[in-house]
């Protein structure tokens, strides 16, 4: 699932790496594969759970990301350590980004179609006004508080009882975990955006990477020693896509798009990934598309498209 969560959409470094130069085709080709690969990957993550624990999952994806992260190192020419006095935040941002995002919603998956899932965690755009009010002392305006307002009804459609049944614990606990997944993942990206980065993109990435790869192994071992794993063909090739795919070649395009527009503008595109996510769940999961959960949907998307065009 990594999606932007690096700091991809705050990354100033990025931002600032060619001025003036216009996108082409090949650029939003590329935007709408990064679309498709991270919205595709909610539902291979709910198969992925079926044979290895959720703290196991996200502790296999962060080390053989780290593997591929270190063999793109001498293509894309970047260190692997960050600047001095940056390293510590990074990690930080990291935990919250990176091994807090992903280890909730792989819990929360556990309980929860891939579709809500991936809705539910995409509302972060919405936990980020009130974060960066409380912690960077930002103005919101009235355009984000519509566009807070927009997702919070939509939160508010996608839990009532017609949509998501209160007597079952089970489905509370595991959207419980995918809020707090959203919450970690705005928490990290305000804490980003309190200074200028003189790192790399890339090298960020890696070290936020390898700081949550170093908390969740040890994790994992500890608390889910009763659940084995089952090195099925199918989980091989999820790890694979994740590390591959999702990571690997989506994270390349993601930086060659910062590299020639706005990141306000990528991350509108990018806000498709729930739609994608949730259509593919409901073509090969039978995820069930009823008129509450459009409207709920269409309120968290366009709070979430609203929110990504103001910055």
């Amino acid at each position: 699932m990594m999606d932007e969560t690096v700091g991809g959409k705050r990354n100033r470094t990025a931002r600032q790496m060619v001025a003036g130069t216009e996108p082409g085709p090949t650029i939003y080709l590329q935007l709408a594969g990064v679309v498709l690969f991270w919205g595709a990957n909610w539902p291979l993550m709910k198969l992925a759970l079926v044979d290895i624990g959720p703290l196991a999952f996200c502790a296999v994806r962060l080390v053989g990301t780290i593997v591929s992260l270190a063999l793109l190192a001498p293509l894309l020419r970047y260190p692997l350590l960050p600047q001095r006095g940056e390293r510590l935040m990074l990690a930080v941002v990291g935990l919250l980004q990176v091994g807090g995002m992903m280890g909730l919603s792989n819990i929360g998956l556990q309980f929860v179609s891939p579709g809500r899932a991936s809705v539910l965690a995409y509302t972060m755009q919405m936990w980020t006004l009130p974060l960066g009010l409380l912690l960077l002392g930002e103005r919101i305006s009235k355009r984000q508080a519509a566009a807070a307002l927009l997702t919070f009804a939509g939160v508010v459609v996608f839990f009532n009882p017609a949509l998501v049944n209160w007597s079952d614990v089970n489905a509370l606990i595991g959207n419980g975990f995918l809020i707090g997944c959203a919450i970690s993942w705005a928490l990290g990206a305000t804490l980003y955006r309190r200074r200028l980065w003189r790192t790399p993109f890339w090298t960020q990435i890696f070290w936020q990477v390898a700081a949550s790869a170093a908390v969740m192994a040890p994790l994992a071992l500890f608390a889910e020693t009763a659940h084995p794993i089952n090195w099925s063909g199918s989980l091989l090739a999820v790890i694979a896509y994740n590390c591959l795919i999702a990571t690997g070649l989506c994270y390349w395009w993601w930086s060659k798009a910062l590299s020639v527009m706005p990141a306000s503008q990528a991350g509108q595109i990018v806000c498709l990934v729930p739609v994608t996510a949730l259509l593919l769940s409901a073509i090969f999961d039978s995820e069930p598309l009823s008129l509450g959960v459009l409207l709920s949907v269409a309120l968290i998307g366009g709070g979430i498209a609203l929110s990504a065009r103001v910055r």
